[in-house]
């Protein structure tokens, strides 16, 4: 690793206070395309927009990249580009000026549950609690066995469902430690990206109920860390990987799609929420984004059926007719929205 690329990702990592993940992903960009330009360009001070255009035909023809993966990478290398330009190291400033580091990305909906799909998981995850709890009391107290099953379940009970009810990251949520977690409060203490810290609150019944059992079963472990949610295997912390896992599992167990992910479950917060009519703005705080825009831009897209009730109540041709007070709120609504979003 040259020492340039060293000092931009440890500047990312103290002043920018990127996640380690995030850290490891740009040093795997930057390292190949400072790989690929050295045929053409030992300098990065002579760096062409040709250069740029022959990385992106070995990315999408030789490689098979998809649209998005390019353009994070062509995002990556103008960050770096323009850290060097300011330490003087860097190419000339006319490189950056006409949206060479662009890539059209065609527009992919976020993919969510439905009301309907997102309660059948949850109720599939409570039954498996009571199984094992079950299967637990007729042997009396339970074997190792059934006790750890009975942990699992009442683990992944509290960690889906604290997915699903505040739209927390992966990352964040298995993040959480047992010092974050305020009992009076009732609220956890997020450490999102780019270590910004905000509070989400758990008062509500289902995910304070599943936390409540969780966390007496979890204070039974005497545990080297203090990490929320932890493995059955040697209860180390949950990883990722392992979540997306147990989230198949469980999909697959309730007779739905496994073709998802963790995420699936933030966005299936967002998308229902404001379907609901949650503010944007509040949405936007809750989700950890870093301006309303981002939610504006991912999930103002409604379910179908949310645009068959518009349509069949709203239509000039529909029979149902809306009092003339419920029109003017509406109306006031939408121009306030516009308003905000340009």
């Amino acid at each position: 690793m040259s020492e340039w690329l060293r000092d931009y990702l440890t500047y990312l990592e103290v002043e920018q206070g990127y996640a380690q993940n995030t850290l490891r992903c740009y040093g795997r960009i930057l390292e190949d395309f400072l790989r690929f330009v050295g045929p053409w360009s030992p300098k990065l001070r002579r760096l062409s927009r040709d250069d740029l255009r022959r990385y992106v035909l070995e990315l999408r023809d030789r490689r098979g990249n998809c649209a998005r993966s390019i353009r994070l990478k062509l995002q990556s290398i103008r960050s770096f580009l323009l850290y060097l330009h300011q330490k003087d190291a860097g190419p000339r400033l006319t490189l950056f000026a006409r949206g060479e580091f662009r890539y059209k990305v065609e527009y992919r909906e976020a993919q969510s549950f439905s009301q309907s799909q997102l309660q059948l998981l949850l109720d599939t995850l409570a039954k498996a609690v009571a199984e094992a709890h079950n299967a637990c009391e007729q042997q009396e107290g339970g074997t190792v066995q059934l006790s750890k099953r009975l942990f699992a379940a009442q683990r992944d009970l509290c960690l889906f469902t604290l997915l699903a009810g505040t739209g927390l990251r992966i990352s964040e949520a298995l993040g959480i430690r047992l010092a974050d977690i305020d009992a009076v409060d009732k609220s956890i203490r997020i450490t999102g990206k780019g270590k910004k810290i905000r509070s989400v609150f758990f008062d509500l019944e289902g995910i304070e109920r599943s936390l409540g059992h969780y966390l007496h079963s979890r204070s039974q472990l005497s545990l080297p860390h203090d990490y929320l949610f932890v493995s059955t295997k040697e209860f180390r912390p949950l990883q990722p990987r392992g979540v997306q896992k147990l989230l198949k599992g469980r999909l697959r167990t309730a007779n739905l799609s496994t073709k998802t992910s963790p995420h699936t479950l933030r966005h299936s917060f967002a998308t229902l929420a404001i379907e609901r009519g949650a503010n944007l703005k509040a949405v936007s705080q809750i989700l950890g984004h870093a301006n309303c825009s981002i939610t504006v831009d991912l999930y103002t897209h409604l379910s179908a059926s949310h645009l068959r009730e518009v349509m069949q109540l709203c239509s000039p041709l529909s029979a149902t007719e809306l009092p003339i007070q419920e029109r003017v709120r509406l109306r006031k609504q939408n121009l306030a929205y516009l308003d905000k979003t340009g």
